[in-house]
């Protein structure tokens, strides 16, 4: 069978074994891959993945069916990646890595996500990780060194990894997967990564504070191989001898290197004797006098990858406080043994019980050793209905998602996560009358990734609000209330899809604003419903009016599309007709009639006119020197390409289209109501009194409608006797 080939090729590499040799002639191939702390581990893991074209790292965007995929919290992500690099910097991981924020917010996720990357990185060429185990032969393969007796006979292996079950009496693991480095002696260890680095001398710096520079092996194993020295005369190659490498992979289902230790109360690292253990009775005599033991335990299993604290807090301090000597030192206290630790501690807390730790009297102890990282809900709403994505398209086959039915959950869960903007926050007074302006949505479309500004204002306050976005995204970042901290959770807005999906075949934005509009009724099961107005914030009821006259509008314009009303003007024409006539009044030249061929005045009735169709609510003067400016500006960025206007000045296409619009609601209501008569039965009948051309244009709409944008027939004739409604055609 295929799959039994298949699977023993998997099996060979990853359960790979080798010998000390071999390990070392790997190590000097590349030193770089296999001398690397954990910290240096996940950082290079996180890059194996690579980025997106947003400087996204792709590992969180990877779904996975037990670790799915987190979208929009690359600021969490480039904190813990820059953590890692602090610890880099310091030679271990000197602080526990602590994601605070509400129920639902993703903290488990990203954890979920590293160890999920750890893993598949583990199980890779570049992410090999190697530990090694003890291997005592039988006395017929070796007789007379490990202290049988006092003759010594030679030896004709090299190595004892390779030998069968059958051959071995006995083999001792390391507990803490003991790197197999740490095997040579400390001062020829220094020297050697000082010869393996000393052209790179900030990798050698920061190499040498690290445990593998300076540091030894676990205490069971530094006995073993002190004793087995000792035996040996010295003669530290027949000591290594009894070392069997062996390649192990991150697993957080079978708990190596990435674990994660519940609220639950237990001990997460214990100590325990071996004396009686029978393994001891087939050791060799040199080893049998030893007080052996074996450690256990979460920490433990852990190490040399990942240990999550789910729900940190939720634990009494005191079963946490032994982790403030490991952050400072990097090691643990077992019954009296020093244990030292390569291990990325990380954790979650909700804001609850973050609250009260910050009321603890040994919290500033903590505070010393802890990074708190907040993690809260997303403000993105293109982001937030990338979370809901694949729930969707598992539930296609019972309910179609009409266009901008998602759109506008993911909006409204993000309009109950913002605040109003504050004018005490804010120095330039233009800038704080525009912010304190801004409705719920336009907040919401101004937090997307595209940054949408408001259709409202003017080129000035335009280009004002974009110079303030980061003072607007940042304005509560260090509030005790701050963006993100309440609202609708991913959780909620889950339930709801699986709610809706279960009455409604064909799901616009109408039946989504009709089951937000009963939900909101709920207060006492939302905690957001209860916080006080500020003007149209934390207002419901103001946000579901919002979506639904922007919906529309969305809609109307569609339609418009759909039907085929096109403007015949050619917009970059168009446009480049205006601008040079602007650049002429502005600079009193003249323009070439390219018909007659002589120069005339620019057409002050044509540029008025073109003002006129795209609404222009400022100066025109200052509008029109703002338009050459942004040309001149595209032109030194853009050297020796060709001008495109309508790439240049996108916004004028879009006035220009909705003037056309405007012009053609007539028309559109006609339409609109020969569409309706077929609302109800769509009976061959009333299909029949109608016009050929009505009935042409009826098929040619939905189909349209269909191939643009997505909307099934049902959803679209609901659609356009709402819009009929509302726009009142």
């Amino acid at each position: 069978m295929e799959w039994i080939n298949q699977a023993n090729d998997k099996a060979h590499s990853l359960n790979e074994i080798i010998s000390f040799y071999e390990f070392y002639e790997e190590l000097k191939k590349n030193p770089t891959q296999h001398i690397r702390p954990t910290s240096v581990y996940l950082k290079d893991m996180m890059n194996y993945f690579g980025k997106d074209e947003n400087s996204d790292y792709n590992l969180f965007k990877k779904d996975d069916p037990d670790a799915p995929a987190v979208y929009g919290q690359k600021r969490i992500q480039r904190q813990i990646l820059q953590n890692l690099r602090n610890f880099e910097e310091e030679g271990f991981n000197s602080k526990f890595i602590l994601l605070v924020g509400p129920n639902g917010s993703s903290k488990s996720s990203i954890v979920k996500k590293i160890m999920k990357g750890a893993e598949e990185y583990s199980m890779s060429d570049e992410g090999v990780l190697y530990t090694f185990s003890w291997i005592f032969p039988i006395n017929n393969v070796v007789k007379g060194t490990l202290g049988l007796n006092n003759k010594s006979e030679t030896q004709t292996l090299n190595t004892f990894a390779y030998l069968d079950d059958k051959d071995i009496a006995a083999i001792l693991t390391s507990d803490l997967k003991d790197h197999p480095l740490l095997l040579i002696p400390v001062e020829h260890r220094q020297k050697i990564i000082n010869d393996f680095f000393k052209d790179s001398p900030k990798k050698l710096e920061d190499l040498q504070k690290t445990y593998l520079y300076r540091g030894d092996l676990s205490k069971r194993n530094k006995m073993i191989y002190d004793a087995l020295l000792k035996n040996y005369k010295g003669k530290h190659e027949d000591v290594l001898k009894h070392i069997r490498v062996e390649r192990f992979v991150i697993s957080k289902r079978y708990s190596s290197g990435a674990v994660t230790i519940e609220p639950q109360l237990h001990v997460d690292a214990r100590l325990q004797q071996i004396t009686m253990d029978k393994r001891l009775a087939s050791l060799p005599p040199s080893l049998q006098s030893l007080n052996l033991f074996s450690l256990t335990g979460e920490a433990v299993l852990a190490n040399r990858g990942i240990l999550e604290f789910s729900d940190l807090l939720k634990r009494p301090l005191d079963t946490f406080k032994y982790l403030l000597m490991t952050m400072e030192t990097g090691t643990i206290n077992l019954a009296g043994v020093l244990t030292e630790l390569d291990t990325f501690f990380i954790g979650t807390s909700n804001e609850v019980h973050f609250t009260a730790f910050k009321q603890h009297p040994d919290f500033n102890s903590f505070k010393g050793r802890f990074n708190f990282i907040k993690v809260p809900y997303l403000l993105d709403y293109k982001e937030e209905k990338r979370i809901y994505d694949k729930q969707v398209k598992d539930l296609s086959d019972r309910t179609s998602f009409e266009p901008h039915s998602l759109e506008s959950i993911a909006q409204f869960a993000v309009m109950t996560r913002i605040r109003a903007c504050m004018g005490k926050h804010y120095d330039d007074s233009k800038l704080t009358a525009i912010v304190t302006g801004l409705t719920p949505l336009e907040k919401t479309y101004l937090y997307s990734k595209d940054h949408i500004l408001p259709d409202r204002l003017d080129t000035e306050s335009s280009q004002i609000l974009k110079h303030g976005l980061n003072s607007i995204i940042s304005e509560f970042e260090n509030d005790n209330l701050y963006e993100g901290k309440f609202g609708l959770s991913p959780r909620d807005i889950k339930n709801i899809i699986y709610k809706l999906t279960d009455s409604h075949k064909n799901l616009t934005f109408i039946e989504v604003i009709e089951y937000l509009g009963k939900l909101i009724q709920k207060k006492n099961e939302y905690d957001f419903l209860n916080m006080s107005t500020h003007g149209d914030f934390h207002n419901p009821s103001r946000f579901l009016e919002l979506i639904k006259n922007d919906q529309v509008d969305k809609f109307d314009k569609e339609l418009r599309d759909a039907i085929g009303l096109v403007d015949a003007r050619s917009y970059e024409e168009y446009i480049k007709k205006y601008v040079d006539h602007v650049y002429a009044l502005i600079n009193k030249d003249k323009i070439k009639n390219n018909i007659t061929g002589k120069y005339e005045e620019a057409d002050l009735n044509f540029v008025k006119e073109f003002e006129k169709s795209i609404k222009l609510k400022e100066s025109p003067e200052k509008y029109r020197s703002y338009l050459i400016s942004k040309l001149g500006a595209w032109s030194l960025d853009n050297p020796g390409e060709k001008l495109n206007y309508m790439s240049v000045f996108p916004e004028l296409v879009e006035k220009l289209q909705e003037s056309f619009r405007n012009d053609q609601k007539k028309v559109i209501k006609k339409l609109t109501e020969n569409l309706l008569v077929l609302q109800n039965d769509q009976s061959k009948n009333e299909f029949a009194k109608l016009s050929e051309e009505i009935r042409e244009l009826y098929e040619s709409t939905l189909s349209n409608l269909k191939k643009m944008y997505g909307y099934s027939k049902p959803a679209s004739l609901k659609l356009i006797n709402f819009l009929a409604k509302e726009k009142k055609y």
